[in-house]
């Protein structure tokens, strides 16, 4: 029963449970300013007029009333009972209800670790004040005290006993080291993080629950590491965690796209220069865990990396964690920064807008996926293709966005020149009575011919960048007839074409060739469409001399402005 829960831990429920998270499982929203909104699930209408807060935790309905925090959305929602609608949140945070007094005492202890890694903070901040060191480190970086005091920035000084003496009258020694804050060594324990700058690494909701310290001078006498951050802990595992995810979801740019980057450091120096819609991982690939946080914010995550071998292993380590997590209408792109180059030293040179003329050189998915194959086997042979398709396939089989895996199937197969159906095993030569459709074009003729009251974008089909293009000449010539007939189907389709010879041959064979049955075909067909548009400004890109910057720079602009039309589909 309810009153048999803490209110401490309902209190902590409603500040932890994101409100438009829990709210847009049940119903569809869209962010308008500040807010989201929605039709009112609670009475009948036609215009949006129902309200949801993410920053006061509350929505509210401007038809009929109706308002409240999330436990009163899903009490009211779904016709649940106070404590069910507490259980409800509590699954989908993975937080565990405190009722019986096992579970209250462990709720009461994860409680203490909060309470005494926000007093260390404390300790750090007042012990920056204090040294002079770490004050001209953070100058040296060109940190201001702004933006020190946004981040929290601390310094722990070379003292193996401070946070004891400091917190040893409120907190015992076990608690100190199930927070992290402290090390112990047979019978002794001591401050694990000594002489460093500190910085808070905050979950979701902005609770400090680890922390990430760096020394502020390298001695090769002491060799120490670089960073270091918290251990696991109750509260923290570091490859489900991002360094500033709580203040870069705020952020207006951060609904179009976020950008992943390597350290504490690079987050903050781009912060300071503007740039506020960047997170950091902490020490390790780009996990699962952080591609499915970034997507709940959205709809794009850039990934920035170091141009070394390295960068590129973490980046692939990255495309294969996106494989089960992404969805149809996300994107992932690849940034790989000039060698020796990070993002704090691209801001140090050219500010923010230099770090934007390296992020508006990112490569998509795709095009990263061909990179890598094409260096790794022997594309001018039938051996090195046949192995280049088993790793394709290998690879976008835990590709669950069917649309998406479909454009990206055919894309790196057009790369090759290649003829073989994937998927089958063995993989043979398609004969003419297995036609499959080779391009964007074909693939949205087929569609359209399947599909003929589908609802078309006019103006792409219109547009002049590819008005003479054969496939989009003929297209237009179906949905023509379509327009005369709006009951014509596929065989009165051909039927039409008959007459004209060359028309009629291309369209029964790409009439004979394998459909998939598509959820949305018109958004499948649309995206068709902006694939043949970017595919024919990538040639258009190729053949421009890189000197001609002002005419290079047009077309990358239109390449980004398709790809960005794209994602409406």
């Amino acid at each position: 029963m309810a009153q048999n829960i803490p209110k401490d831990f309902i209190d902590s429920l409603i500040e932890k449970a994101n409100i438009v998270d829990i709210i847009g499982n049940y119903i569809k929203l869209e962010k308008k300013g500040n807010d989201y909104w929605a039709r009112c699930p609670f009475h009948n209408e036609k215009t949006s007029s129902f309200s949801v807060s993410e920053s006061k935790k509350f929505f509210h309905c401007f038809g009929c009333g109706a308002h409240g925090n999330v436990i009163g959305f899903v009490m009211d929602h779904t016709n649940k009972t106070y404590p069910e609608a507490i259980e409800t949140i509590a699954n989908s945070l993975g937080m565990e209800i405190p009722r019986s007094k096992e579970a209250n005492k462990l709720f009461e202890a994860k409680k203490l670790l909060q309470n005494s890694l926000d007093d260390a903070k404390k300790v750090y901040q007042n012990q920056l004040k204090n040294s002079e060191k770490a004050i001209s480190y953070l100058k040296e970086r060109n940190i201001t005290g702004e933006t020190a005091k946004i981040f929290n920035i601390g310094y722990a000084e070379n003292d193996f006993q401070s946070l004891n003496k400091s917190l040893g009258s409120v907190y015992t020694e076990s608690n100190l080291l199930d927070a992290g804050l402290v090390v112990k060594k047979d019978k002794n324990s001591y401050d694990k993080f000594r002489d460093r700058i500190m910085f808070p690494i905050h979950d979701q909701v902005g609770h400090i629950i680890a922390f990430g310290g760096r020394i502020l001078k390298e001695d090769k006498d002491k060799p120490a590491a670089k960073y270091m951050n918290s251990p696991e802990t109750k509260l923290f595992s570091k490859k489900k965690v991002l360094y500033n995810l709580h203040l870069a979801k705020k952020e207006k740019s951060t609904k179009d796209f976020i950008c992943i980057v390597e350290g504490y450091m690079d987050v903050i120096k781009l912060y300071q220069s503007g740039v506020k819609n960047c997170v950091a991982t902490l020490g390790t690939a780009v996990t699962k865990e952080n591609l499915i946080q970034c997507f709940k914010y959205t709809k794009e995550i850039i990934c920035c990396f170091d141009g070394d071998k390295a960068g590129e292993k973490a980046a692939w380590q990255g495309v294969k964690n996106i494989m089960p997590v992404i969805k149809d209408g996300d994107a992932i792109s690849f940034v790989f920064l000039p060698k020796n180059y990070d993002p704090d030293n691209i801001i140090e040179k050219g500010g923010k807008n230099l770090w934007d003329e390296n992020i508006n050189k990112k490569i998509s998915l795709e095009e990263f996926i061909y990179k890598k194959f094409s260096q790794e086997f022997d594309l001018t042979s039938a051996a090195g293709k046949t192995q280049y398709l088993q790793n394709v396939d290998l690879l976008l089989n835990d590709l669950n966005a069917k649309i998406l895996k479909d454009i990206i199937t055919e894309f790196l197969k057009e790369k090759v020149g290649a003829k073989y159906s994937m998927n089958e095993k063995p993989i043979e030569v398609i004969n003419s009575k297995k036609f499959k459709t080779h391009s964007p074009l074909q693939k949205a003729i087929l569609i359209l011919m399947h599909h003929p009251n589908i609802k078309v974008d006019e103006n792409l089909i219109n547009d002049n960048r590819i008005k003479d293009n054969q496939g989009i000449i003929l297209l237009k010539s179906i949905l023509d007839l379509i327009k005369k007939n709006k009951d014509i189907k596929l065989g009165g389709i051909l039927e039409n074409f008959r007459d004209d010879n060359k028309s009629y041959i291309v369209l029964e064979k790409i009439s004979k060739a394998f459909i998939t049955n598509y959820d949305f075909p018109e958004k499948e067909f649309n995206a068709c469409i902006c694939l043949a548009i970017k595919n024919l400004l990538k040639t258009k890109l190729d053949d421009i001399d890189p000197a001609d910057l002002k005419l290079y720079s047009l077309v990358q602009k239109e390449i980004r402005e398709i790809e960005a039309k794209s994602k409406n589909y």
